[in-house]
């Protein structure tokens, strides 16, 4: 075969047409290793005129009834059966809690029945390849403390992938938690480093939305609804962090819980999507630059005639405001905004260039967006082999 065209083998080269539409009608995983053997087979995914017929992945929403059932999945196209979003393979997976994802891996975590409370035992994994990673268990405090736990992967900035795990300590009397240390774990060589340069002073704690990682910076939402950025945590001497502040931020007049935004990206660029005051609009925003830069308004999205109502905030007795919906997840290199509807108890797609709805599943869940990545761990690399320069 050969590499820059669609030569089969034969001498003759077949044509564009011809070529595509064999390569159209291969499973999307057999269709990944296809192109990585052939430039010219490549290139059809670049190409506007095939790129749409080509198949596509997997993309869909993990989601998990409760921490003892089975991980399902919400699927956005048609399963072709060669992706185990089960997680069948794993060893005990009957006792997963799922915990997040990244960019085509899966985090989770066993269950307390089956380690000790006061360790926490996690496991990376790759649905399309099957392949998985046991992390060597990491320590726990018993009281006074919570945890929340983040995977980093980015294929474009590095192989391998990290796990965050911020330990938080609460302050019983002015009910506040704040980050005290930060456990990362580093596929690189396999192994778990203490980030303890945190400042209790500082009350930083990080939010329950997803995060984005980005050129070897990982952005995560905090509750005060500002962005807190970590950077150089592949170095294990020398992680950093420092926090800017989300668009429409007022330190003297914090935003209303229910309307918290989400952060995803677009062509290299972080974003920030997040309901106006009303709830009748999504905000668009793109950052032009960090830890100095500003926030610019690129759409204003009309959720009134999405979903055909004016009123979309609720106020309770207690003075409390609920919002009918809120942001699952974003891609917006698709042009796709997910959200949950409470009132229907649907998930929801929205389309940035037709303004629709579309339904993708019943049900109010904790969803985590996936999309499949097919490429293999690569090999631990000892402390000899190790460089300091992520590539």
């Amino acid at each position: 075969m050969d590499a820059d065209s669609g030569d089969f083998g034969s001498g003759n080269k077949l044509p564009d047409d011809l070529t595509f539409d064999v390569l159209s009608r291969l499973p999307y995983k057999s269709f990944c290793r296809a192109k990585c053997t052939c430039t010219g087979w490549l290139s059809f995914s670049s190409n506007p005129h095939y790129c749409d017929k080509l198949p596509k992945p997997l993309t869909g929403f993990l989601y998990q009834k409760s921490d003892s059932s089975a991980i399902e999945v919400a699927s956005l196209c048609p399963d072709d059966g060669s992706f185990d979003t089960s997680l069948s393979f794993l060893p005990c997976y009957e006792w997963l809690e799922l915990t997040d994802s990244c960019n085509g891996l899966v985090l989770c975590k066993y269950g307390r029945n089956t380690s000790s409370p006061s360790v926490a035992h996690f496991v990376v994994c790759n649905p399309a390849t099957r392949q998985w990673m046991e992390l060597p268990e990491t320590l726990l405090e018993p009281e006074g403390h919570s945890y929340a736990t983040k995977l980093a992967f980015d294929p474009s900035w590095s192989p391998y992938f990290y796990v965050f795990n911020f330990e938080e300590k609460r302050n019983p009397v002015e009910r506040w938690a704040c980050i005290s240390k930060v456990a990362i774990f580093s596929s690189r060589n396999s192994t778990w480093f203490m980030d303890d340069k945190w400042e209790p002073s500082n009350q930083i704690s990080v939010d329950c939305q997803p995060h984005v990682l980005l050129g070897g910076k990982l952005f995560l939402q905090t509750s005060s609804c500002r962005v807190l950025v970590i950077d150089a945590f592949h170095n294990t001497e020398q992680p950093s962090h420092w926090i800017f502040d989300l668009p429409g931020y007022k330190p003297t007049s914090p935003m209303v819980d229910c309307l918290t935004g989400y952060l995803g990206h677009k062509s290299g660029v972080l974003h920030y999507v997040q309901p106006d005051t009303g709830g009748r609009m999504l905000l668009v925003w793109a950052r032009d630059g960090y830890p100095h830069g500003d926030w610019n308004l690129k759409h204003r999205l009309s959720m009134s005639d999405a979903f055909g109502q004016d009123i979309f905030l609720d106020e309770h007795f207690d003075g409390f405001l609920s919002c009918h919906y809120d942001i699952q997840s974003l891609d917006l290199e698709r042009g796709l905004v997910f959200l949950c509807h409470f009132a229907a108890e649907r998930l929801l797609s929205y389309s940035l260039s037709t303004g629709k709805l579309t339904k993708i599943r019943d049900g109010l869940r904790r969803y985590l967006y996936y999309v499949p990545n097919c490429s293999m761990f690569p090999a631990k690399e000892t402390d000899k082999d190790q460089d300091v320069s992520e590539p």
